[in-house]
């Protein structure tokens, strides 16, 4: 199975979409409740399952960034570059840090980013061991994994069973 293929799966795209709700459920109730105030890991929380969640919708749509010897390295930077844009929203627009000092808001965003990172690395993860699993399943079976039959300038491999023939 390749990349793409497991990104057109119907329960891959529900996984998803319960994930970004539930994630979505506990950011707002987060600030409705004001939790994030009082729970000090709560931010850690919702920023490390956005992170997963995050990478998840960018697997979905973009399954061929996370094909490769760069494709952890690629997914990081992916995220790190989009939990930079969430905290410059969050600083510009939020108010419940307005008695935080400068330094405070720098270790929190510092932080935040990490989190996002690993949780994005946890679902690329969660990917991997789709496919070593089912690699598994299939060696059980006697079938052999495709074979790669071209392999890019940046490292990354075209595996046969991608091409258009077989989509």
């Amino acid at each position: 199975m390749s990349h793409s293929k497991l990104a057109r799966e119907p329960w891959l795209w529900a996984f998803v979409g319960v994930w970004a709700a539930v994630v979505s459920a506990l950011h707002f109730g987060g600030l409705a409740y004001d939790i994030y105030t009082r729970i000090w890991w709560w931010d850690v929380l919702t920023h490390s399952l956005s992170g997963f969640g995050v990478a998840g919708v960018l697997f979905l749509v973009f399954p061929q960034t996370f094909r490769g010897a760069r494709a952890p390295a690629v997914v990081a930077a992916t995220l790190l570059a989009i939990g930079a844009g969430f905290e410059v929203y969050e600083y510009l627009f939020k108010d419940f840090w307005w008695g935080w000092s400068m330094a405070y808001y720098a270790e929190d965003t510092a932080i935040d980013l990490v989190v996002n990172v690993a949780g994005g690395l946890g679902f690329f993860a969660f990917v991997e061991g789709i496919f070593w699993s089912r690699g598994q399943a299939d060696a059980r079976r006697g079938d052999s994994p495709p074979r790669s039959t071209h392999v890019r300038s940046d490292g990354g491999e075209t595996p046969d069973d991608d091409r258009r023939s077989n989509r």
